[in-house]
């Protein structure tokens, strides 16, 4: 059967790399306080994020719809946002409701409007008027997350997302050795979803600690959402920890951020000790990803001959990809 190798996956074009329709991570929660307006760009098309007084947040196209000023210059008025020319006045759906010097703004024009949720200490963003699937459940309600600075990797996020399915590269990169045969599972058009127990066989620090504190079987489930979100639960019987990553294209390659999750911990305090394990040990094991990713010229042709990846490939494949041309 041939490889349906997508044109997005090709390095040649990381200049004008493709948006999918999904779910991306824009940024923290606390880069965003109650009044604050920024703006957030996604592969050409603009965007503006706000929080309202009451602590909601919103997306709408960046420009705005009376002459193009740019929404990121704006102002927030209780829960809606004011152009900084004209001072017309939209709320979170678009709609404008209020313009200086008329008592009705209905018909006027209106903003595009992009779902929001907030989860695991950041700022998620649907690339679509609906979104065509719900936002990520990762680990539970117990975790406590904290987000981490972004990455830029010089590659398109298909060889990123290939890297965490590659579990051949277990072995020669990351010092682990499967105790059994991996599990993939296609849960839905939009989720794929890889399942292992490893065991330790490096030996620096990290590959120490992670070795005593899971008694050697780690158990880990790596789950790709629409393309653009990567969430890795490690179960390691003492303790649960949890990533999720968040791909967005960049003009050097793909934009990687990532929230870190720990249980939190019994004795007062303790939670933020947990979460920097947890951080710690999830760095230290993609660490060593980062100079053999950037850079990458990616071969879906030999990729597809390994059959957890070929499972990726088929998935990738068939995701919705974004080809509007407006620049929201």
């Amino acid at each position: 059967m041939a490889v349906n190798v997508v044109a997005w996956a090709d390095p040649v074009r990381r200049s004008e790399p493709a948006r999918l329709r999904s779910w991306y991570l824009a940024c923290p929660s606390e880069a965003l306080r109650p009044g604050q307006v920024m703006g957030w760009s996604l592969g050409g098309r603009e965007l503006v994020l706000f929080r309202g007084q009451s602590g909601r947040v919103q997306a709408l196209s960046a420009h705005c719809a009376h002459m193009g000023a740019h929404l990121a210059h704006g102002t927030v008025i209780g829960e809606h946002l004011r152009c900084p020319l004209h001072h017309w006045r939209f709320d979170g759906s678009g709609i404008c409701r209020a313009v200086p010097g008329h008592a009705d703004a209905s018909g006027r024009p209106g903003q595009r409007a992009f779902p929001v949720v907030e989860r695991y200490g950041a700022i998620l963003v649907f690339n679509g008027p609906v979104s065509l699937f719900p936002p990520p459940e990762v680990g539970g309600p117990e975790l406590r997350w904290r987000t981490g600075p972004p990455v830029t990797i010089g590659c398109s996020w298909l060889p990123i997302a290939a890297n965490s399915f590659d579990i051949e590269h277990l072995r020669t990169v990351h010092h682990r050795e499967l105790r059994d045969a991996p599990g993939v599972e296609r849960v839905d058009p939009f989720t794929l979803r890889l399942r292992y127990t490893s065991r330790v066989i490096g030996t620096g620090l990290s590959d120490r600690f992670m070795k005593a504190l899971s008694r050697d079987h780690i158990r880990v489930t790596i789950t790709l959402h629409g393309g653009t979100l990567m969430s890795v639960e490690s179960d390691l019987g003492r303790t649960r920890s949890a990533l999720l990553a968040g791909f967005r294209p960049h003009a050097e390659g793909t934009s990687v951020s990532m929230s870190f999750a720990a249980p939190p911990g019994r004795v007062p305090g303790m939670d933020s000790l947990r979460l920097a394990v947890s951080r710690w040990l999830f760095t230290s094991f993609l660490r060593r990803d980062l100079s053999v990713l950037d850079g990458m010229r990616f071969n879906p042709g030999a990729a597809a001959t390994d059959p957890v990846l070929r499972h990726l490939l088929d998935f990738a494949a068939q995701l919705p990809e974004d080809t509007d041309d407006e620049r929201g």
